[in-house]
């Protein structure tokens, strides 16, 4: 049988007084008096955890600056052993730092968490984790959940997440953290420098201008794709909008379907980035950007005068009437195949080559041209199966399985790259990190 709360708190080892701070006092400093006394603490063996026989601890109040901080609806002393289910909230002007283990949660002014047996879930506020044990330490949202794990070097890893309504923000200090928004498939990995804001509103995550008109939608996905438009970077959905100047960029499984509005049909394969500049249903202009990777389209047929579909590559232009065709574009140049129709391709030398149905080119990325020549039976295959989106990628000594159709999630997952100080002014970071590459969305 369990111990109610109140039957904890006797149970509980505290210290004589509460750190009250001045009102005036900014939470910066409050929350810096914290870490200073938190080191104070582990090193001290003077306290101990009161463990019962019902529920081990999970945690204990490393420090308190202010007088409004709560346990269960009672002042929570310095040192108070926290059990799984212990509900803390924080007034104005109070602070606290708990400690879990190798871990240590900082959570500031007005925020209410509930201790959990390995983390914590955060009801409203702002807090900083600073991770240090081998596993992943877990803070869950109404609609979120966020994994803050040490390093690939071991070294520990720091992250901030403020919750208000229905909206979260989670920053990657140091080392990395991974976001799994409710809707999605599969966790963001958030490296230092990175900030995602989770919007559950159901508001548009990224308002369109006029400058900026609808391109297309995504209607098949193999997760993990994601969209750069301009500043942000958003986890692809299902159903999700592509506008004009959209970067479609897929991860190592990553493959997306896209589907034009004058009826055309994109597969991005994985490792690829594929830029909308242009697609103009009505007066028949597109014009995309393949930079790197796989992509077939299906192009509906061209019939107005001057009608234009293009993709631009690092060694030439493809151009495109009503045209089933391949390209691959790599450091070593850029293959084409072509499966029905005819493909134009300029190189940037000024030279045009026709590619007829059943051919392939080659343009090397000094410019040398290899073919047309017939395609092989293992070249298309290879073409049409690695960017195929109705199947996933088969897995390391595994058989393919079906894509993780789902449905559109109602809480939109915005990455932005930022090197400003942290959320609630712990652990400032300074430097900014590089957009995410090709290979890791």
């Amino acid at each position: 049988m369990s111990l109610s709360s109140p039957e904890r708190a006797k149970g509980r080892r505290a210290a004589a007084n509460i750190h009250a701070g001045p009102s005036h006092i900014s939470c910066f400093f409050l929350l810096l008096v914290l870490g200073a006394s938190l080191l104070s603490f582990a090193g001290s063996a003077s306290l101990a955890y009161a463990t019962t026989a019902a529920t081990s601890p999970a945690a204990s109040a490393a420090s308190i600056s202010g007088k409004d901080a709560q346990l269960n609806g009672a002042p929570m002393p310095v040192g108070a052993t926290l059990f799984p289910g212990d509900i803390i909230r924080l007034g104005e002007a109070s602070t606290a730092a708990l400690r879990f283990e190798d871990s240590v949660v900082l959570a500031a002014p007005l925020t209410e968490l509930v201790v959990e047996a390995e983390g914590v879930s955060l009801h409203n506020g702002r807090l900083q984790v600073r991770a240090g044990g081998a596993k992943p330490f877990a803070v869950t949202g109404p609609f979120f959940h966020v994994g803050v794990g040490a390093s690939s070097a071991g070294a520990p890893s720091s992250a901030e997440i403020g919750l208000t309504g229905r909206r979260a923000q989670v920053s990657a200090v140091a080392g990395a953290a991974d976001l799994t928004a409710e809707g999605t498939v599969a966790p963001f990995r958030l490296n230092a420098g990175e900030t995602a804001t989770v919007d559950a509103t159901g508001e548009p995550a990224s308002p369109q201008s006029a400058a900026n008109p609808e391109a297309g939608q995504v209607s098949r996905l193999t997760p993990q794709v994601q969209i750069d438009r301009g500043s942000q970077h958003l986890v692809v959905a299902i159903s999700d909008r592509v506008y004009w100047n959209d970067d479609l960029r897929s991860g190592p499984t990553g493959r997306a379907h896209v589907t034009l509005k004058d009826g055309s049909q994109l597969n991005l394969g994985s490792d690829s980035s594929l830029r909308v500049v242009q697609h103009d249903a009505a007066q028949q202009q597109t014009s995309l950007d393949l930079l790197v990777g796989r992509m077939r389209g299906r192009i509906t047929k061209l019939n107005k005068p001057g009608a234009k579909f293009e993709v631009h590559t690092p060694v030439g232009i493809a151009g495109l009437v009503g045209t089933d065709f391949s390209l691959f574009v790599n450091d070593d140049g850029a293959d084409l195949m072509v499966f029905e129709g005819t493909v134009k391709f300029t190189t940037l030398g000024g030279q045009a080559i026709t590619v007829n149905a059943g051919n392939f080119l080659h343009i090397a990325k000094s410019g040398m041209v290899e073919g047309p020549r017939p395609s092989t039976t293992q070249e298309v295959q290879t073409a049409q199966s690695q960017t195929d989106v109705t199947v996933a990628p088969a897995t390391a000594g595994g058989p393919a399985g079906p894509v993780v159709a789902g449905t559109r999630s109602i809480v939109p997952l915005v990455i932005t790259i930022s090197g400003t100080a942290a959320a609630i002014g712990i652990g400032v970071y300074e430097g900014t990190r590089s957009p995410v590459s090709n290979s890791v969305p």
